[in-house]
């Protein structure tokens, strides 16, 4: 260990003076309170990005084709020219239409989104398997057309499983629009941690849904899953181009673009909010410096007596600075790590309803990268270190006459 830093870890380690030892004391525990503060916002906003990107594909797909003037008519044809494109696992039609359904609890009747989809996709997604249900099918036992609900419409429509709904859906006949009803029983009550789906959407069979709706053979859309590594970009090209641009093609992103972007920037607004904290507790560290800098002018004045170069002075209190630093942020990002998985295993930050409608989801997971934690500690670092230069500067230029003069 060099000289400057031992002499420094001595400082810092036997402070001689009180109050010098409460301001220092001070100024590492604002540090760690900044830090810790800057890792669970970027967790927080990590997670809650990520959680609602992981459900809106779980439920959804990466790709859409669908045709601007209605209804896919040749779907059969559509689906086989995606499904030979390169760079797709899967397509599979989905056909959905604004309904309304109602119960005898709820005759005046309630507008949802049905949506008939495969029941066989379930094995492939997990979010669609907490839809569809533990048989893997929407159909009941013996054979009656099911239909599952979500956990927040199931109690706004209070039924439960095996309860009886009527859903009507308007249809196009000869250019008037008259209603189509069936009966439906509820199969399966899901809960997805996704409030959109689970407050507004009921999910058929797509046989079912489509005779409902008197368009056999016709889907809404085309949903598209990628094949591992596949980018999603050159995908989307190849099949507008198999499909000669018979259909519109559009991708998650586009769909979700404005949300995510408004997620990005709130997340740099937080990181510069939040990382003022960091920066306005290193004027502690300034002030800890000057203090200690008055308290150790003997030992200054008797170590440029015996011959310390000013550099070697000013080294001792940017090694001073740059551990009171270190210390702040490794303590700061553990504890930030410690509380963001203690938040998340336990499920410490869940919505009710009327909130969860807001954030689209019901619980937010906090997720720490190793990437947000580096910048956080490069920046804590960084700033601490820019906070020991005046001081160190000051203590450097220090007159040994004028320090030993008193003593």
């Amino acid at each position: 260990m060099s000289l400057p830093r031992t002499i420094a870890w001595r400082y810092l380690r036997r402070p001689t003076d009180a109050l010098v030892s409460a301001v220092g004391a001070v100024s590492v525990f604002g540090l760690i309170i900044g830090v810790m503060a800057l890792v669970i916002s970027m967790a927080l906003m990590t997670g809650y990005r990520g959680d609602l990107q992981q459900k809106l594909l779980g439920g959804n797909a990466e790709i859409f084709v669908y045709s601007m003037s209605g209804p896919i008519s040749d779907s059969s044809g559509a689906i086989r020219t995606v499904r030979s494109t390169p760079g797709v696992a899967e397509a599979a039609p989905v056909r959905f239409q604004h309904a309304l359904v109602t119960t005898e609890r709820n005759t005046t009747g309630t507008e949802v989104m049905l949506k008939g989809i495969e029941a066989s996709r379930a094995r492939h997604s997990p979010m669609l398997a907490k839809v569809v249900g533990a048989r893997g099918a929407f159909d009941t036992p013996a054979g009656e057309r099911g239909v599952a609900v979500g956990k927040y419409l199931a109690d706004r429509l209070g039924v439960r499983a095996g309860s009886s709904v009527s859903i009507a859906v308007p249809t196009d006949s000869g250019g008037s629009f008259l209603p189509r009803s069936a009966s439906f029983v509820v199969t399966n009550v899901f809960d997805t941690g996704f409030y959109e789906y689970d407050a507004r959407w009921l999910f058929v069979d797509l046989a079912e849904a489509e005779r409902l709706l008197d368009a056999p053979g016709a889907a809404n859309l085309l949903e598209v899953k990628l094949a591992p590594g596949a980018d999603l970009q050159t995908v989307t090209r190849a099949i507008e181009q198999r499909t000669n641009h018979r259909y519109a093609v559009s991708d998650w992103r586009d769909m979700n673009r404005q949300l995510f972007s408004m997620l990005k920037i709130q997340q740099l607004v937080l990181f510069i909010v939040i990382g003022l904290i960091v920066f306005v507790s290193t004027f502690n560290i300034v002030s800890t410096l000057i203090m200690t800098v008055h308290e150790k002018r003997r030992e200054i004045g008797m170590l440029t007596s015996m011959g310390a170069e000013p550099r070697m002075i000013r080294r001792i209190f940017l090694w001073y600075g740059s551990m009171v630093g270190f210390f702040g942020t490794v303590t700061g990002v553990l504890l930030g790590v410690i509380i963001c998985w203690a938040v998340t295993r336990f499920q410490l930050v869940s919505f009710p309803p009327e909130i969860a409608e807001v954030y689209f989801v019901s619980s937010i997971p906090f997720v720490t990268r190793p990437i947000d934690l580096s910048v956080i500690a490069a920046f804590s670092l960084i700033v601490s270190f820019l906070a020991t230069i005046v001081p160190s500067m000051r203590a450097a230029r220090l007159n040994p006459v004028e320090a030993l003069r008193h003593e």
